[in-house]
């Protein structure tokens, strides 16, 4: 049984994405919490079932995030395990346009995680600063994809989680992704001027190039109707290539406040 994390901020896209999920996963929702906590989180509270390999798994979804087909999860657990890869997820920076940060890191929109490998090592976690030369000098190697713009910073708060894992031996695996469409949008900033805003969802691919899940992207903006619509758009996309599964399913929900 896979273990399906989430960090949610919408009871209704909490619910599309859960309709695309098969009954057997165990969901934990996470609510009031940063990406960093989170992240922190599923180091801190992961386990591992010797007896069923797909529980040494987890799966980190973002509500906005659709599965198009989740059998292709099993058998890309399957590549990961059978080729030593740790972890996995698109790379911040390099491989799609709507983010041009830091290709060393995952973005945590969508992530596998070996719970055995995570269970090994979370004694030993404390929250570091790196230096991102030497981080680059050290991981660029790794890099899969500079197809679009990317910088070694250090963007996000995240970041180090990360950086973490590299310097803890992990081995990501990063996936191929593409942009699914690009529209132009007006919204009203924190600021209240009204600034174009790109919307951008991203096709996210497993190792034989075959389309898992599509990323709405900016459903912070879900009150705005264009927007909306475009987030409905890739769900009918999503539901279209897949099973629906209306079984009740156990959801565990968690509110961390950090």
């Amino acid at each position: 049984m896979i273990k399906c994390y989430t960090r949610s901020m919408s009871d209704e896209l909490y619910k599309l994405m859960l309709s695309l999920c098969p009954s057997d996963w165990e969901f934990i929702r996470v609510l009031d919490s940063s990406a960093l906590g989170y992240l922190e989180y599923i180091l801190l509270n992961s386990e591992s079932n010797n007896s069923d390999s797909n529980s040494n798994w987890i799966l980190n979804l973002d509500e906005d995030c659709f599965l198009i087909n989740y059998k292709q999860i099993y058998s890309l657990i399957d590549y990961l395990e059978n080729n030593n890869f740790d972890y996995s997820g698109i790379q911040d920076g390099g491989s799609i346009p709507v983010r041009i940060h830091n290709p060393l890191v995952v973005n945590p929109f969508f992530n596998l995680f070996n719970t055995e490998k995570l269970n090994s090592m979370r004694g030993n976690y404390k929250r570091n600063s790196y230096d991102v030369k030497e981080m680059e000098g050290k991981y660029s190697h790794l890099v899969k994809f500079l197809n679009y713009q990317y910088k070694y910073d250090l963007f996000e708060p995240f970041y180090n989680f990360f950086f973490w894992l590299l310097e803890s031996g992990l081995n990501p695996f990063f996936h191929n992704a593409k942009q699914y469409d690009k529209e132009k949008y007006l919204v009203i900033s924190p600021i209240f001027r009204i600034i174009p805003y790109y919307n951008s969802p991203t096709i996210i691919y497993d190792n034989n190039d075959i389309e898992i899940g599509l990323h709405t992207w900016h459903s912070r903006y879900i009150n705005y109707p264009n927007i909306r619509n475009r987030i409905l758009n890739c769900y009918n996309y999503a539901k279209k290539r897949t099973e629906i599964s209306q079984e009740k399913k156990n959801i565990e929900t968690i509110k961390l406040g950090k």
